[in-house]
């Protein structure tokens, strides 16, 4: 963006009034800062927004031309400029006759719901013979985080077997998966784009032994969601077990791909299907929908004039909804991973900030946990509820309440309250914005997961930054395979010099407990 247009953008905000004053001297405030879309009701009247800066948020998105983008995005252009790679999720839940991406991305998730309707019917099964009771999910980012969140959320529709999911290194990880699981029934899933992360490929040889301990022929117990096969090929899966998803999707994008195939064991292939309905129909909206009125854009002019423009350097995701806890792990991802950034497409440092930190819990708890902070605390942050209308549980009364918890802490947080005592006043005028759905339904939570992906690209586009790297992950990779390499060794490196005290304490320690054993 624009140098001037960016300063002049941040001025405006400095004449934004009170969120009192504004809705006292605006009484349409909630109609023109409030979007229904895909079975979502958005409201955002409760951010630090007037009528001026609306307009000019809006004419910036107009300046940058991000309607245009989005359907670059849609027709899988080059938009990974860093990496010349195309950017084409969206052909993951496009109708196959749309485009060759489509239909390569049709080819294969056909091939991932026979498969994971075959393990749930006990047509696919051990060597044994036996049906597959415990499915195992190893995988890490991308691989793991959407996967696992789209299992909790959905739990009301599960009907398949029970689906574990191992990301971390640390051994208790999977040693806790594995508790009470039995070779004969357990079907592996490993999940990495390369098939070369050093997390996934570790964890997958620990399982393999596993297996092998029991059942000597361990293949009949792996599958395999990758985008280089021929490695997962050589590492020893079988061919018909082999899931393909693509180079033009990245790891954090790639939900609605073959790496979906835990959801689909769990949920079944119908289901799944209309959770890419549900991504497909907010991509439709996105991409069709004028400015003010599109959901993902919107959404994303308010992040983004809160982190670049008002410069708070963090949201709270809070998902007023059991079933919703592990949204804001996977937006830690999505979010940062892609705009956690300094520099610009161009190379030059990028004007304001870029990706707020991600934080959450779900409510109530939070409630009783860090918003004391958020109320009176001495930084402002700005909170995202994200909830439903349709009761998720037996009680609609104990619904109620949550729901009643969402409009009083939102109430509380622009508000404020003047008291005679100074601890009990609330200084009030803390954003915040209401995401609610319909219902949790799979349809559902596939619109708000594209609302989400299309809201970070956008984001990225209103920085001048590329959402789709991540070289920021690369060199923590290179340096742990170097002190792996030293801890092996039993001694360090010159050239590791800030970590060197630490490797040789950590090698001598390990030596101390071994003569002990």
């Amino acid at each position: 963006m624009d140098a001037e247009v960016f300063h002049s953008l941040k001025n405006l905000t400095q004449g934004v009034a009170p969120l009192t004053e504004l809705f006292r001297t605006d009484p349409s405030r909630s109609q023109w800062l409030t979007i229904d879309a895909c079975g979502i009701h958005a409201d955002f009247s409760r951010q630090r927004i007037n009528k001026t800066l609306y307009e000019a948020l809006l004419h910036s998105a107009e300046v940058v031309d991000v309607r245009a983008s989005l359907r670059k995005m849609m027709a899988g252009d080059v938009l990974n400029v860093t990496e010349d790679r195309r950017v084409g999720h969206m052909a993951l839940r496009a109708p196959a006759t749309s485009s060759s991406l489509a239909q390569q991305a049709s080819g294969q998730l056909e091939r991932a719901k026979a498969l994971a309707d075959g393990v749930r019917s006990g047509a696919v099964c051990g060597v044994t013979g036996k049906q597959f009771a415990t499915v195992i999910n190893i995988g890490i980012g991308g691989s793991d985080l959407g996967p696992a969140m789209v299992t909790r959320a959905l739990r009301r529709v599960a009907n398949g077997p029970v689906v574990k999911f191992v990301s971390n290194i640390d051994a208790a990880d999977l040693d806790e998966a594995l508790h009470g699981a039995h070779p004969e029934t357990t079907l592996f899933v490993v999940s990495s784009k390369t098939f070369t992360t050093l997390e996934t490929m570790h964890n997958a040889e620990r399982a393999r032994r596993w297996v092998q301990a029991s059942v000597p022929d361990w293949a009949h117990h792996f599958i395999a969601a990758t985008s280089h096969a021929e490695v997962a090929l050589n590492w020893g899966i079988q061919k018909d077990r082999c899931l393909e998803f693509f180079d033009w999707v990245g790891g954090r994008f790639s939900l609605s791909s073959v790496i979906g195939f835990p959801v689909i064991c769990v949920i079944g292939g119908d289901q799944f299907s209309e959770f890419l309905g549900g991504m497909a129909e907010m991509d439709h909206h996105a991409v069709t929908t004028s400015t003010e009125h599109n959901l993902p854009l919107m959404h994303a002019l308010m992040w983004w004039m809160n982190s670049a423009l008002h410069s708070f350097p963090t949201v709270a995701v809070i998902p007023y909804s059991h079933d919703l806890s592990r949204l804001p792990a996977y937006l830690q991802q999505l979010v940062m991973e892609s705009n956690g950034k300094s520099v610009g497409v161009d190379g030059r440092s990028v004007l304001g900030g870029t990706s707020p930190v991600v934080w959450g819990e779900a409510g109530t708890n939070g409630q009783h946990a860090f918003f004391q902070m958020l109320h009176q605390g001495t930084q402002v942050v700005p909170v995202e509820f994200v909830t439903t209308a349709a009761s998720l549980g037996t009680d609609d009364a104990a619904h109620d309440l949550l729901f009643a918890n969402v409009i009083a802490q939102s109430e509380a947080l622009a508000a404020g309250r003047t008291h005679s005592e100074p601890h009990k006043s609330f200084e009030g005028n803390r954003p915040s914005s209401v995401i609610a759905l319909d219902e949790l339904s799979p349809r559902r939570l596939g619109s708000l997961i594209a609302m989400y992906e299309h809201s970070v690209a956008i984001q990225g586009w209103l920085m001048g930054i590329n959402s789709f790297d991540q070289w920021g992950v690369e060199l923590g990779k290179i340096l742990a395979v170097n002190a792996a390499t030293a801890i092996a060794s039993g001694a360090s490196r010159d050239e590791q010099t800030m970590t060197h005290p630490l490797l040789n304490w950590y090698v001598s320690i390990q030596k101390k407990m071994s003569r002990n054993q």
